[in-house]
């Protein structure tokens, strides 16, 4: 039988082919914006982490709006949100008003986030962790054209604001469609964590599993090997690899096309069964090592081939598979779930940009070092999490097999 929810699905996907766009426009036009606001490419860049300080700011409330009001109001809001950063941005003439418009985005995002993925997995709740990777296909979607369509306006010196232009309708026209969308009904936290988290919440503290602490963790982990990705790729192909500011800019599109390959691998994965951990395991490890390729061995070639296994390992679905494993191992309310791996991620959109700009004052190629540095701290988190699922796992078929010998 149809999914009647595939139109509301396909409009949730919209919105975060739109975000992949706003991850990385910044970042693809920044000699216009420094220019524009009278800073240096590290204080432009640096304008990108006002996205996570908005993140951080509208965790809480977007997560309550998602569980009590509904999804589809928090959906809303982070549309209108996104139009505000998409009009704002592009006529902002400083970097502090700059600044200002990015949290209005990182804000939205919030609300997307805690609306969306419980959505998704709400639609399909037999395919939730292959619902949530369709996310990631979308936003690399963005990822791909955006860059194109930039190069396009550069080569034939049109007006950089075109490219704002297309987010802005796209927003408007996807808000309208949205507000005609039917939800499926929400779920709820069984009762009994219910009530002991009501009982946590009039004691003013949570109780978080090990496995908990470091899922969440992983939003962290997963937002910053994008960012380096998305925001610092063009970057290292001209300023290390020597290569123009056109191909520069085409290995975010090489990227991009590795992540919509392992996008398309992942969702077969999950399909068939296959458990998010060893991907995510898989992913890591190996993103680790093309980050430490590309950070020892800096060339034309090593870029552009490293350009595309960066985007296979690190942007191919981490951030979507990380919340789903986070879900499956927790039974608290999807939408709070979700806020506290935002955190998580606001965290990274916030420090991490600072943290890069720094490293880029003093050599760029460091930013993939420590990009392999985060990316084994991933490794490690969800490394745990399977050794106690297997610990788990193996005490559980033991008391079945003393059970059953006493029977």
């Amino acid at each position: 039988m149809k999914n009647k929810y595939l139109s509301t699905a396909f409009g949730l996907y919209l919105n975060y082919f739109v975000h992949g766009m706003v991850l990385i426009i910044i970042a693809l036009n920044i000699d216009v914006f420094a220019g524009k606001w009278g800073t240096s490419i590290a204080g432009a860049a640096a304008v990108v982490s006002s996205f996570g300080v908005g993140k951080i700011i509208a965790v809480a409330l977007s997560g309550i709006v998602s569980d009590k009001f509904g999804r589809k109001t928090a959906i809303i809001l982070g549309i209108l949100f996104y139009l505000t950063f998409a009009i704002g941005i592009l006529w902002s003439p400083t970097a502090a008003i700059a600044y200002f418009f990015g949290i209005i985005a990182g804000i939205g995002n919030s609300f997307l986030d805690t609306g969306s993925y419980p959505a998704l997995m709400e639609a399909f709740p037999k395919k939730a962790g292959p619902a949530n990777i369709i996310v990631k296909f979308f936003i690399q979607g963005g990822q791909f054209l955006l860059p194109i369509i930039v190069g396009f306006l550069v080569v034939k010196g049109f007006w950089y604001g075109w490219s704002f232009t297309l987010l802005i309708a796209i927003l408007a026209l996807n808000l309208i469609f949205m507000s005609t969308r039917k939800f499926p009904p929400m779920d709820t936290p069984l009762p009994k964590v219910a009530a002991v988290e009501k009982v946590h919440g009039r004691k003013g503290k949570f109780h978080f599993s090990v496995e908990e602490v470091c899922l969440i963790s992983f939003g962290f982990v997963g937002l910053t090997l994008i960012t380096v990705m998305g925001q610092w790729l063009a970057k290292y192909g001209t300023e290390a690899a020597h290569l123009g500011e056109s191909a520069g800019r085409m290995l975010v599109s090489y990227a991009s096309v590795g992540a919509l390959i392992c996008i398309i691998i992942s969702f077969t994965l999950g399909n068939k069964g296959v458990k998010s951990s060893p991907i995510i395991l898989t992913y890591t490890f190996m993103t680790a090592l093309v980050s430490l390729i590309l950070w020892a061995f800096p060339s034309p070639m090593v870029a552009s081939v490293g350009a595309f296994f960066l985007g296979y390992f690190s942007a191919g679905g981490l951030i979507q598979l990380g919340l789903t494993l986070l879900v499956e191992h927790s039974s608290r309310g999807k939408g709070l779930l979700t806020s506290f791996y935002t955190i998580a991620e606001g965290i990274a959109q916030f420090s991490m940009p600072l943290i890069l700009a720094a490293i880029y004052k003093f050599d760029i190629t460091y930013i993939f070092l420590l990009n392999a540095v985060v990316a084994l701290l991933g490794f490690t988190l969800v490394l745990i999490v399977s050794i106690r699922d297997k610990r788990i796992k193996a005490h559980q078929d033991l008391q079945i097999s003393e059970q059953q010998a006493r029977a």
